[in-house]
Protein backbone atom coordinates (compact mmCIF):
# COMPACT_ATOMS: atom_id res chain seq x y z
CA UNK A 1 0.00 0.00 0.00
CA UNK A 2 1.35 3.62 -0.83
CA UNK A 3 0.42 6.13 1.60
CA UNK A 4 -0.14 9.60 0.52
CA UNK A 5 2.15 12.27 2.72
CA UNK A 6 -0.55 13.46 5.18
CA UNK A 7 -1.10 9.34 6.13
CA UNK A 8 3.18 8.61 6.47
CA UNK A 9 2.76 11.61 9.10
CA UNK A 10 -0.02 9.93 10.48
CA UNK A 11 1.44 6.44 10.86
CA UNK A 12 4.94 8.26 12.04
CA UNK A 13 3.08 9.98 14.54
CA UNK A 14 1.76 6.82 16.02
CA UNK A 15 4.68 4.73 15.71
CA UNK A 16 6.91 7.53 17.11
CA UNK A 17 4.40 8.63 20.36
CA UNK A 18 1.60 6.80 21.32
CA UNK A 19 2.99 3.19 19.41
CA UNK A 20 5.59 3.06 21.74
CA UNK A 21 3.17 1.68 24.51
CA UNK A 22 0.85 -0.81 22.19
CA UNK A 23 -0.03 -3.77 24.35
CA UNK A 24 -2.65 -6.06 22.92
CA UNK A 25 -4.40 -9.30 24.67
CA UNK A 26 -2.39 -11.88 23.44
CA UNK A 27 -5.32 -13.82 21.70
CA UNK A 28 -6.04 -14.84 17.94
CA UNK A 29 -7.56 -11.63 15.96
CA UNK A 30 -8.77 -11.74 12.15
CA UNK A 31 -6.89 -9.10 10.25
CA UNK A 32 -9.89 -6.71 9.61
CA UNK A 33 -10.25 -6.77 13.76
CA UNK A 34 -6.44 -5.89 13.93
CA UNK A 35 -6.92 -3.09 11.35
CA UNK A 36 -9.88 -1.85 13.48
CA UNK A 37 -8.27 -1.56 16.59
CA UNK A 38 -5.00 -0.25 15.35
CA UNK A 39 -7.14 2.45 13.42
CA UNK A 40 -9.06 3.69 16.70
CA UNK A 41 -5.36 4.16 18.86
CA UNK A 42 -4.15 6.05 15.67
CA UNK A 43 -7.28 8.01 15.80
CA UNK A 44 -7.33 8.81 19.43
CA UNK A 45 -3.60 9.79 19.45
CA UNK A 46 -3.85 12.03 16.40
CA UNK A 47 -7.31 13.93 17.01
CA UNK A 48 -6.10 16.56 18.46
CA UNK A 49 -4.42 17.99 15.05
CA UNK A 50 -8.12 17.95 13.81
CA UNK A 51 -10.53 15.50 11.62
CA UNK A 52 -8.61 15.85 8.20
CA UNK A 53 -5.98 14.53 10.34
CA UNK A 54 -7.93 11.48 12.04
CA UNK A 55 -10.09 10.45 8.92
CA UNK A 56 -6.45 9.29 7.97
CA UNK A 57 -5.99 6.69 10.27
CA UNK A 58 -7.44 3.61 8.70
CA UNK A 59 -5.03 3.63 5.81
CA UNK A 60 -2.16 4.43 8.30
CA UNK A 61 -3.35 1.94 10.83
CA UNK A 62 -3.78 -0.74 7.52
CA UNK A 63 0.04 0.07 6.68
CA UNK A 64 1.18 -0.40 10.76
CA UNK A 65 -0.74 -3.71 10.64
CA UNK A 66 0.54 -4.76 7.66
CA UNK A 67 3.96 -4.21 8.24
CA UNK A 68 3.99 -5.55 11.47
CA UNK A 69 2.70 -8.56 10.89
CA UNK A 70 5.42 -8.95 7.50
CA UNK A 71 8.35 -8.54 10.33
CA UNK A 72 6.73 -11.20 12.71
CA UNK A 73 5.06 -8.75 15.23
CA UNK A 74 1.62 -10.96 14.92
CA UNK A 75 2.27 -14.61 14.64
CA UNK A 76 -0.27 -15.54 12.17
CA UNK A 77 -1.90 -18.67 12.02
CA UNK A 78 -4.48 -20.15 9.29
CA UNK A 79 -7.81 -21.78 10.86
CA UNK A 80 -9.98 -24.64 10.15
CA UNK A 81 -12.39 -22.12 8.09
CA UNK A 82 -9.61 -21.21 5.46
CA UNK A 83 -9.56 -17.93 7.34
CA UNK A 84 -6.21 -16.21 8.65
CA UNK A 85 -5.46 -15.29 12.67
CA UNK A 86 -3.24 -12.79 14.26
CA UNK A 87 -1.27 -13.20 17.50
CA UNK A 88 0.26 -10.58 18.98
CA UNK A 89 4.18 -11.15 20.09
CA UNK A 90 5.01 -8.59 22.81
CA UNK A 91 8.91 -9.49 22.60
CA UNK A 92 9.37 -9.02 18.84
CA UNK A 93 7.39 -5.66 18.80
CA UNK A 94 9.99 -3.14 20.40
CA UNK A 95 12.81 -4.00 18.33
CA UNK A 96 10.61 -4.03 15.38
CA UNK A 97 9.16 -0.67 16.22
CA UNK A 98 12.41 0.93 16.65
CA UNK A 99 13.82 -0.40 13.27
CA UNK A 100 10.89 0.62 11.51
CA UNK A 101 11.28 4.28 13.27
CA UNK A 102 14.92 4.30 12.28
CA UNK A 103 14.27 3.74 8.70
CA UNK A 104 11.64 6.04 8.09
CA UNK A 105 12.12 9.50 6.86
CA UNK A 106 9.43 10.81 8.24
CA UNK A 107 10.30 9.71 11.54
CA UNK A 108 13.71 11.14 10.99
CA UNK A 109 12.64 14.43 10.14
CA UNK A 110 10.08 14.52 13.35
CA UNK A 111 13.30 13.87 15.73
CA UNK A 112 15.09 16.48 14.33
CA UNK A 113 12.11 19.07 13.78
CA UNK A 114 11.64 19.95 17.42
CA UNK A 115 8.29 20.56 19.78
CA UNK A 116 6.29 21.83 17.17
CA UNK A 117 6.90 19.75 14.31
CA UNK A 118 4.12 17.85 14.09
CA UNK A 119 1.67 20.93 15.05
CA UNK A 120 3.61 22.74 12.16
CA UNK A 121 3.62 19.60 9.53
CA UNK A 122 0.03 18.85 9.90
CA UNK A 123 -1.55 22.23 9.55
CA UNK A 124 0.94 22.36 6.69
CA UNK A 125 -0.19 19.25 5.28
CA UNK A 126 -4.15 20.00 5.84
CA UNK A 127 -4.65 23.82 4.65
Amino acid sequence: MSLTDLQAHVLAYYTTGHGKELSITQRWYPHAELIMIIDDKIAVAVRKFGRKVAKESRAAATEFVDTMIEKGVWSTQTNDFGGTMHQFQLGAYPAVLAEFNASNPVAQAAAAGGETYWANKFAELTS
